[in-house]
Parts: C-alpha cells; structure tokens; sequence
C-alpha cells in the first residue's frame, strides 16, 4: 500500500481516500456533526459523530505505536466489520457479531498488537479496562503499545469533564466498577 505525506504531516494511504465502500458511510452526517468514529454499539459496528460517542463518563485517545503504513491498514480492516451486529454473547471466538473492544482487538491484532485477552464465565473478552492497565504496567517501557492522545475525566458529582493528565489515566482503571453514593 503506498502512501503520501499530508501538509499536516500525517500519513494517509489512497485506498483510504478513496474507499473501502464502508468509507462512504464515514463521510455522513449525524444532524450537525460528521460521523468519524466507527464503533460497536447496541445497534451493531456504526459510524457515529464524535460528539455521540464521546457522552460517557471518561473518553480516552490512544494511538498505538505502529510503522505509519500500518495505520491505515488497521483502519480498512476495522471498515470491513461496519454493519455487522453487536454482540450480545461478548464472544471473541468469531467476528460475525462485535463488541466495542472487539473491533479495537480484530483491527490492531494482525498489525502485531498484543491485547490483554481474560476469561470471564468461561469466554474470551477484552474489557476497556484491561486496556487501560497494560498502558499503565507497559507505560515507559520499550513494551508501551500505544501513546495517550488525551483523556477527559468525568466528574460524575460536579457534572463536569475535564482533560486529565497521564497519571490520572494510568490509574483509571484501579477505580472501582460501581462508584455509587448513598442518596440523602
């Protein structure tokens, strides 16, 4: 796969410009915003705007460490899984359904990515928070994977998000599951 230098600086690979077909579902809009997150969701691997995807508690960017044509690479083969259903099952086993860190997995993995696969009730699954503790126990390291874009850390008690260093990332996933307060 050739690729070309941006003015920005930024790799970018012709067979993304111009295709796979999956692409031109990316080039949509959702009411006012561009939809450039590709994810699995309840309705299945969709391209959703950022402003949808990023209503959570906590939004973090990683960049994984890979040659620059990789990159792209990743992205057609994450394409290639737009439009199939989500997976109710959380099953790693196949790809004919996908969960959200599913997609992640099956898009990096070929690109020598290694993912911090557990078992939980017997199956295969990469929770998001095991992401987050391989970039804290590899953080430094030569193993480090990925690099942190950005993390905007949700105050649940404030209502309010804010961008959050590397060290609040790093220790992220040590929160516990259910941070739930007695209501007075």
């Amino acid at each position: 796969m050739s690729t070309r230098r941006t003015a920005r600086g930024s790799v970018t690979a012709p067979r993304i410009r111009r295709g796979p077909p999956e692409y031109a579902r990316s080039l949509t809009r959702e009411g006012d915003h561009p939809r450039r997150v590709l994810e699995a969701l309840s309705e299945g691997v969709v391209f959703t705007s950022l402003e949808h995807s990023a209503a959570a508690d906590a939004l973090a960017v990683l960049r994984p460490r890979l040659p620059p044509a990789e990159r792209p690479a990743a992205l057609v083969r994450a394409f290639g899984y737009a439009g199939r259903p989500y997976d109710y099952d959380f099953d790693f086993r196949t790809d004919a359904a996908l969960v959200c860190t599913e997609l992640v997995y099956k898009a990096y993995e070929a690109a020598g990515l290694r993912f911090p696969v557990v078992e939980i009730l017997g199956r295969p699954v990469l929770p998001a928070n095991e992401l987050a503790r391989r970039f804290d126990a590899d953080f430094g390291a030569a193993a480090q994977q990925f690099d942190l874009i950005l993390f905007v850390d949700g105050h649940e008690r404030s209502g309010v998000a804010v961008e959050a260093s590397v060290e609040k990332f790093r220790q992220s996933w040590r929160r516990p599951k259910w941070r739930v307060r007695a209501m007075d």
